[in-house]
């Protein structure tokens, strides 16, 4: 996920609006500053995402792991959601509100790209602009295109209108997505091959031999990794965990998480710490001093926004496979036992799902603390982590998108269509 989805929404109305405007007129403003860049390789292959390629969210925090070599990739954006604050790739560049009509948007990209040759694309369709910069940029170059879906705005959550992106997956030449339910979603609707490709870790994170029950630990003390995608998750969390036995450790993304209303004394007092981000490397030590983690998602139930549920129900947090792989913490999944999360945690027996309802997730932790479970989970945790693995991954994007098709189904194997969850 790319952010906070009241958020994204909040910077990004204005900016969807004036495009889609654009895309029927054909015109638009031209006082808006054409974007630079610096240093445009030769030969590059194009990433383009809806902002920047940052570990303040999960979509940059995979790039930044699949691609961890960026010297020969163009990072194209189309909005800029934290301050313009980005490492990766040899070169950047952010499409100017003025340039949002499909003409425009053309001149944009012919002038950035005249000396360079473009190689291959991937593109991370979020925003409306994100199809339309991709497909042109693919018809202007002959380059393959890759599109990866990691967040839906189109079959659960509105955002990307059908004619978009059945431009934008009728020119790829691979088809991405998350987890496989975003899979089964997108085939359903556009007919279209999909292949998962689950969020990764990096090779040396990952613990092959199972991680022990952490000794000298507090057992009723657990970890919550990554960022709340929403205020309701964050305030019904609380209510479960106050006057609870049990105490939660948050390290979120971010120091100050946007759209999120908190004070982090009084949270204390509902037995939620809040630490700030802690570096990606620190990771293993960290989350091993701890007997489980929980994971907030969903009820489902239509309450949340549409863009919230849409996250719980098709994306499968990173923090999860980061979580198996990195330490084979036990997993507490609360919310709806249909989100994407507890699918993913029921597959491969890896915790437990509870609502949220303080009498289930105390009786849910009681068992998760319960040393055959913890052995049992930390055993087939180590057995997932080695699949989890981001080594070669971007190797395999290229191999595939070469071939229009996996070159091999590690991850299909993996997380086959029809397998048994719950």
């Amino acid at each position: 996920m790319i952010g906070s989805p009241l958020v994204v929404a909040q910077q990004a109305r204005a900016r969807m609006q004036a495009m889609l405007a654009t895309l029927r007129e054909g015109s638009s403003d031209k006082s808006a500053p054409v974007a630079q860049a610096s240093r445009m390789p030769a030969v590059a292959d194009v990433v383009i995402t809806a902002c920047e390629v940052t570990s303040a969210h999960g979509t940059g925090t995979l790039l930044l792991r699949i691609f961890h070599d960026n010297a020969e990739i163009v990072s194209v954006r189309t909005s800029n959601f934290y301050e313009g604050r980005q490492s990766f790739g040899a070169a950047q560049l952010c499409l100017p509100l003025a340039q949002s009509s499909r003409p425009e948007i053309e001149s944009w990209l012919k002038w950035h790209f005249s000396n360079t040759r473009v190689r291959r694309i991937v593109a991370l369709p979020y925003l409306p602009a994100d199809p339309v910069v991709a497909a042109t940029l693919h018809k202007l170059t002959g380059a393959p295109l890759c599109t990866y879906i990691m967040d839906d705005k189109n079959v659960c959550a509105d955002g990307i209108d059908d004619a978009l992106m059945a431009d934008l997956l009728g020119h790829s030449g691979l088809r991405l997505v998350i987890s496989p339910e975003m899979r089964d979603a997108y085939q359903k609707k556009y007919g279209m091959g999909f292949w998962v490709m689950p969020p990764l870790v990096p090779e040396a994170l990952l613990r092959r031999d199972p991680v022990p029950f952490p000794a000298g630990a507090d057992p009723r003390r657990g970890v919550l990794l990554g960022n709340i995608w929403g205020q309701r998750w964050l305030d019904t969390l609380r209510r479960v965990f106050k006057g609870n036995a049990y105490h939660i450790d948050w390290f979120c993304n971010q120091k100050d998480p946007a759209g999120l209303v908190f004070d982090r004394d009084e949270m204390i007092k509902d037995g939620i710490t809040f630490h700030e981000p802690v570096d990606e490397r620190a990771l293993p030590e960290l989350l091993s001093r701890y007997a489980f983690a929980v994971v907030p998602t969903d009820t489902l139930d239509g309450d949340s926004p549409a863009a919230v549920q849409a996250i719980a129900e098709l994306s499968l947090p990173s923090r999860i496979p980061t979580m198996i792989a990195t330490s084979h913490l036990p997993i507490l999944v609360i919310g709806s036992p249909q989100t994407c999360a507890a699918r993913f945690v029921m597959r491969f027996q890896l915790g437990e799902i509870a609502p949220y309802e303080a009498a289930a997730v105390t009786a849910s932790l009681d068992r998760l603390l319960q040393s055959k479970v913890q052995a049992d989970i930390r055993r087939r945790a180590a057995v997932v982590a080695g699949q989890l693995s981001a080594e070669d991954s971007a190797a395999w994007i290229w191999r595939s998108l070469a071939m229009g098709e996996p070159c091999d189904m590690r991850y299909e194997t993996l997380m086959p269509a029809d397998a048994p969850v719950g």
